[in-house]
C-alpha cells in the first residue's frame, strides 16, 4: 500500500492524499489553494473520493474531476454546500473576466456523482466515517486495507461551540497502524473558547459605546452562521445592547437554509429549535449600499481580499471609532487582514491607507490547537503519525510535542510513504 501526499503538504490549502493499493485507489479531499488563479492538476484515476468537509481548500479542485465521474462521497451539508461553493466559484472567474474551462455543468456532476454514506467498501478495503467538529458535516475516514488501518482526520477539533460538538477520540478506532493528521495550530494553544467570546463581545461594547462600526469577515459557510447566531443570542439575553447588525453574503444566506434543514448535524439544544438560524436581531442585505451605520457587519470574504468585506475594510479602516474583529486564526501572507494587522497599512490598487480602527484578531477557530491535537495522538496511540494541512513550522512544533507517544512524518509535497 502507498499513500501519496498531491497537495496540503507542509502547507495549507490544496489537500489532497491519495491512497492506493494493487485493488483500488482513493483520494483524502481534492482542494484548491483559496486566491490563487490556477489550479493544481491532480490525478483524476480515483475509485472513489472521500471529501472530508466543504471548504474549498478541500474541495474545490472536483470540477476538474467532473468528466472523469468517480464516485464522491462525504455527508449531505457537505454535498450540497460544496455544490454552491463551486457555483460561486464559477461567478467570481467569470465576474473576473479570467479564463475558467468549467460552468455550472461541471459543479452539477459533480452533485449528481455524489453518494451520501457513512462506510463504503471497495475490493480489499473499506472505509468508515466519524464527525470531526471543525464545520456542519465535517468528517474523519477510517481505511482498513491490506491489514493495516490508517485515519484521516481532516480538519477537525475537539472542543464544543455553541452550535456544533467537537469530535470525541472515544468513537473513534485506536491503535493505528497511521494516523494522518492536520497540524494547522501545532504550535500554538488558544485560550479557551468562552474566554475569547467574552474578548469578542467587550470588543463590540466599546465599538458600540462609541457608536462606531464593527466588520466581522467571515466565511460563507459555517462561520458567518455561527458569528450571526452568536451576536443574535446575545442580544435576546441581554449580553449585547440593541444595534444594527447585518449580514451580506447572498451566498452565506443560501447556506443558511441547509442549516435549518440540517438541524440533525448541531448540538441538542440547536435541534430542538424550529429554525434555528432565523435570527430576531441580524438581517441580511444584498449589497453594502443598504447599510444604515453604524452598525456591525459579517460579510464575506473571509480573508478579506474580495467581496464585502474588502470594500468595507477600504470604506472603515481608517476611521479609530471603528473594530474590525478577525476571527480565523490563518491568515494568508499577502490577505488585506494580515497587512492592516501587522503593518497597520491597507493598499488598494497602489493606494495606500493608513488603519486607525482597531484590528483585534480573536481566534474563533473550528481548528484544533496544539493541546487538542496531542490529545488526540495520546488517546488513538497511532504507531506512525504524519503531519498534513500545517506550514512547516507548526508541523515541527508539533512533531516535538508527540516524538516520545508515535513515529512521526512531515511529508513534503509529492512524497510517498510505502506501507
Amino acid at each position: 500500500m502507498k499513500i501519496n501526499f498531491i497537495g496540503g503538504a507542509q502547507e495549507v490549502g490544496g489537500s489532497c492524499i491519495a491512497v492506493e493499493t494493487d485493488y483500488a485507489k482513493v483520494a483524502l479531499d481534492y482542494g484548491v489553494k483559496v486566491g490563487e488563479s490556477d489550479f493544481e492538476e491532480f490525478p483524476d484515476d480515483f475509485d472513489v473520493v472521500i471529501i472530508s468537509h466543504a471548504h474549498l481548500d478541500h474541495s474545490g479542485n472536483l470540477l476538474s474531476l467532473s468528466q472523469a465521474k468517480p464516485v464522491i462521497v462525504g455527508s449531505k451539508i457537505t454535498r450540497d454546500v460544496t455544490t454552491d461553493l463551486l457555483h460561486d466559484m464559477i461567478k467570481i472567474r467569470k465576474i473576473n473576466g479570467n479564463h475558467f474551462p468549467y460552468s455550472n455543468k461541471h459543479a452539477h456532476n459533480v452533485k449528481k456523482s455524489w453518494w451520501v454514506r457513512d462506510s463504503i467498501a471497495l475490493p480489499g478495503m473499506s472505509i468508515q466515517l466519524y464527525p470531526a467538529g471543525h464545520v456542519a458535516g465535517a468528517k474523519m475516514a477510517c481505511i482498513r486495507t491490506e491489514g493495516k488501518e490508517i485515519l484521516y482526520t481532516g480538519d477537525f477539533c475537539l472542543h464544543d461551540t455553541e452550535i456544533l460538538e467537537g469530535c470525541n477520540p472515544k468513537t473513534l478506532p485506536g491503535a493505528l497502524d497511521v494516523l494522518i493528521i492536520e497540524s494547522t495550530y501545532g504550535g500554538k494553544t488558544r485560550p479557551q473558547r468562552n474566554k475569547l467570546v467574552d474578548q469578542l463581545f467587550k470588543q463590540i461594547l466599546s465599538t458600540i459605546e462609541r457608536k462606531g462600526n464593527v466588520l466581522i469577515p467571515a466565511f460563507a459557510f459555517h462561520r458567518s452562521q455561527e458569528m450571526a447566531k452568536r451576536i443574535d443570542k446575545a442580544m435576546k439575553e441581554g449580553i449585547l445592547p440593541s444595534y444594527r447588525v447585518y449580514t451580506i453574503s447572498n451566498l452565506a444566506n443560501r447556506i443558511t437554509g441547509y442549516f435549518n434543514t440540517y438541524k440533525e448535524f448541531f448540538t441538542h439544544e440547536i435541534q430542538k429549535q424550529k429554525s434555528p438560524f432565523n435570527y430576531q436581531h441580524v438581517r441580511h442585505l444584498r449589497r453594502t449600499k443598504q447599510i444604515k451605520e453604524p452598525a456591525i457587519v459579517i460579510c464575506t470574504s473571509g480573508f478579506g481580499h474580495a467581496g464585502a468585506s474588502f470594500h468595507l475594510l477600504n470604506e472603515w479602516a481608517a476611521d479609530e471609532d471603528n473594530s474590525i474583529i478577525i476571527s480565523s486564526g490563518y491568515l494568508p501572507p499577502e490577505s488585506p487582514l494580515k497587512i492592516a494587522k501587522e503593518k497597520g497599512v491597507l493598499i488598494n490598487n497602489g493606494k495606500k491607507t493608513q488603519v486607525h480602527a482597531e484590528v483585534e484578531q480573536i481566534e474563533l477557530s473550528g481548528h484544533a490547537d496544539q493541546r487538542e491535537l496531542v490529545q488526540m495522538v495520546r488517546e488513538l496511540k497511532p504507531k506512525r503519525t504524519v503531519l498534513v494541512h500545517g506550514e512547516l513550522e507548526q508541523a515541527q512544533a508539533l512533531s516535538e510535542e508527540i516524538s516520545e507517544i508515535t513515529e512521526v512524518s512531515i511529508p513534503k509535497r509529492g512524497e510517498t510513504i510505502a506501507l
